[in-house]
């Protein structure tokens, strides 16, 4: 399935052919059956409930220098961690074994973008990483434990992992120039994706109040005005896609994709919990890059 034109082609047709079609009279017998007051009162209704866009003008070059930031960060973060001692991860030796296969996994994503940033363009310095979030102690730690308590270290994990999907997700408009980069980029992306599904997953295991994918119903994670901004936008119910200026001069705009009228799920947190859950929402490479500047001086 093109997913990518489905969605087009929803945010292009009219909302009064919806309501004239057999899907829009199923939708609204779903939502008759589970409630249709109750959800009306959920809907998102205006362009004020839609998440912020990645719209800058970025250059292939920048992109992939983005993931590089990412996945060098990421190796860093499994590598240091491994370095713990033994007693640092817990018996089950499947846990220990993920981190490593994560771990070799950054390090061969490092790898890959560093071969094609260096075709045509310098590979800027390693910088320096302090995951506790104090900057070599200049500022209060966000996570002072973070390599002596497993839970505080699942709980960067996953705050970095999460952040790598949605930043991936908002480089590919910038990406459809070149198919083979655009490639390259989505496989990596999906990897980013298992790996934050394991770590949720894990956490999970250990009594967290989290799902394998980001959902409202996850317990809060995030530090206000630090970290927060992993997930602020992560859970609308209206999406958006971007359509690119036309042949006759019309500019390009981000329209709304109107989930609501169609028959997404079912029960009572159809739109609350359901659409939230099945779309993940992109973080602009600003946001991304001042995630990982807490991380890095």
């Amino acid at each position: 399935m093109n997913i990518l034109k489905l969605l087009a082609d929803l945010a292009a047709t009219p909302t009064t052919q919806f309501e004239n079609s057999t899907p829009r009279r199923e939708a609204l017998g779903e939502l008759r059956r589970i409630g249709a007051k109750t959800l009306a009162a959920a809907l998102p209704l205006g362009l004020g409930a839609l998440p912020t866009q990645a719209r800058t003008t970025r250059t292939i070059l920048d992109s992939l220098q983005l993931a590089l930031q990412l996945e060098r960060l990421q190796s860093a973060f499994y590598t240091r961690a491994l370095t713990a001692p033994a007693s640092f991860f817990p018996a089950d030796g499947s846990i220990r074994a993920s981190i490593v296969k994560m771990q070799a996994h950054q390090q061969q994503h490092v790898a890959l973008l560093t071969r094609l940033i260096s075709s045509n363009a310098a590979i800027p310095a390693l910088p320096t990483y302090d995951f506790t979030g104090s900057k070599n102690n200049t500022q209060p730690a966000l996570f002072p434990n973070v390599f002596s308590n497993f839970d505080q270290f699942l709980t960067l994990a996953q705050l970095l992992e999460d952040t790598g999907v949605r930043a991936y997700k908002a480089q590919v408009e910038f990406l459809t120039a070149d198919n083979y980069t655009l490639q390259t980029a989505l496989q990596l992306h999906s990897t980013e994706a298992r790996h934050a599904a394991r770590i949720r997953t894990i956490r999970r295991q250990r009594a967290a109040v989290v799902k394998p994918w980001p959902s409202p119903t996850d317990a809060s994670i995030t530090v206000a005005g630090k970290t927060d901004v992993v997930y602020a936008t992560e859970h609308a119910t209206t999406q958006v896609i971007y359509q690119a200026p036309t042949s006759t001069g019309a500019a390009g705009t981000y329209k709304p994709v109107p989930f609501r009228l169609l028959p997404i799920g079912s029960g009572m947190e159809l739109l609350t919990v359901s659409v939230p859950e099945a779309f993940d929402e992109p973080l602009s490479a600003e946001e991304a890059e001042a995630l990982l500047g807490l991380f890095t001086y």
